[in-house]
């Protein structure tokens, strides 16, 4: 298998960069649209449950998600575009069996969840929303991880980038219109993953998924278990401060704190677009047992990210107070906290793809662990900090909690690959 030149994961990269601004431009009208004409606390209330529903889907999708990029990218599971065992039809059927229990979940729960826990019986409308579309919105997730695996990253990004904040952007202009109940916000959030469900069966090969070779539901889910706990202890660490400034503090707070991590975020732009490519990459080259090449990827990679993101959160820790001033006049409170967020964020894009090497390499375990010990760490300094120092002290528990998490990934590859993923200028 031949290298990606820096030209070559340039342009692979370029073309993901690309879908995901856009998708984000989308993201940004719509939320600057919902804060502006509804104010923090409505904002606040779209963000607990936005934030309720990603970690739902990582819950349920059981990790299968994740090792659908893996098995597809793998030869030995997925070649010529049909797969070579069963695993395509028996992580469809545990999804669908995993997504109703979910939704009877939220369904017995909603009351116990929206009144007791957030004390808001306002969020019932949008957790209705929840109940209704969750099944959907799991398997757009889903299938457009298989387009990842697949290396079909123009049509993955479309889907998953572009599209969904799209239809959003678009059903909130129409619900507003039609004088809609505050909650359809949430409402139109929820269905740009649900509508796109249709077409992204197209690009699945329901038909060639009976295949002879056998793979057991079992032993799928013993490499997918640790990889959904990574990814939902991950999620936990950075989405830790959401849910307990909603539970500790008022909506206002989590509105004002989201927004300036929606802000934030945008530096992760240039990260996620080259983890979506280099994903796939490391799983086939580790198949092949080529550390070498995974050690060549994995630091171009990270050159690419910090030389991208560097400029960024630059720009957002020097111009943060008009950036935010687009959200409204309310939300400038959070100019701190959104110093502190990209300081964390400009520390990942630093350390490189550490969790892509991990998941990609059988050694999901690991990072399970390390996630496990980095909410550990987040849970704990934000009850302390928030107490004492509201969504500020949610931004510093997520920057510490994100390093700790960071260099205990960067010494495992050191120690087990015998490289470093971190930003090495001079090399």
């Amino acid at each position: 298998m031949r290298r990606l030149k820096p030209n070559q994961l340039l342009k692979k990269v370029g073309s993901v960069t690309v879908l995901r601004i856009l998708g984000m431009l989308f993201s940004y009208m719509a939320i600057l649209f919902i804060s502006n004409k509804y104010g923090a606390e409505v904002y606040g209330r779209f963000s607990l449950l936005q934030t309720i529903l990603q970690f739902s889907i990582v819950i349920f999708s059981l990790g299968l998600a994740t090792l659908t990029v893996k098995l597809t990218a793998d030869y030995n599971y997925f070649k010529e575009s049909k797969p070579l065992n069963t695993y395509l039809k028996n992580t469809v059927i545990l999804l669908v069996v995993s997504t109703l229990v979910g939704t009877l979940v939220f369904w017995l729960f909603k009351d116990f969840i929206v009144i007791q826990l957030f004390n808001d019986p306002q969020l019932l409308g949008y957790f209705n929303y929840v109940i209704y579309f969750f099944i959907l919105a799991v398997f757009h997730n889903y299938f457009t991880e298989f387009l990842k695996g697949k290396h079909q990253f123009i049509l993955y990004g479309i889907f998953k980038y572009v599209l969904p904040p799209l239809i959003f952007l678009l059903l909130l202009l129409w619900f507003t219109k039609q004088d809609a109940a505050e909650s359809s916000v949430f409402l139109a959030y929820i269905l740009g993953f649900a509508i796109l469900v249709l077409p992204l069966l197209i690009f699945f090969p329901f038909r060639k998924i009976n295949a002879v070779n056998k793979v057991t539901s079992k032993e799928l889910l013993k490499v997918s278990y640790p990889m959904m706990f990574s990814a939902a202890f991950l999620f936990l660490s950075n989405w830790t401060d959401v849910f307990m400034l909603g539970a500790m503090t008022s909506k206002e707070d989590v509105g004002i704190y989201n927004a300036a991590y929606k802000l934030a975020i945008v530096a992760l732009i240039i990260i996620n677009a080259v983890n979506t490519v280099i994903a796939p990459k490391i799983s086939q080259l580790y198949s092949q047992n080529k550390i070498e090449e995974i050690k060549y990827e994995v630091q171009s990679a990270t050159k690419l990210i910090t030389y991208v993101t560097t400029p960024v959160v630059l720009i957002l820790i020097f111009f943060r107070k008009p950036l935010l001033l687009l959200f409204g006049e309310e939300f400038i409170l959070g100019e701190t906290a959104l110093v502190i967020i990209a300081i964390g964020l400009l520390f990942n894009a630093l350390s490189g793809s550490v969790g892509q090497v991990l998941n990609m390499t059988q050694h999901q375990n690991t990072l399970k662990k390390y996630t496990i010990i980095s909410v550990i760490v987040n849970i704990s300094l934000n009850y302390i900090l928030i107490t004492l120092m509201g969504f500020l002290g949610a931004a510093i528990a997520s920057l510490i909690s994100n390093v700790v998490l960071n260099v205990l990934c960067l010494v495992f590859i050191k120690k087990e690959f015998n490289f470093y993923a971190f930003f090495k200028p001079w090399a």
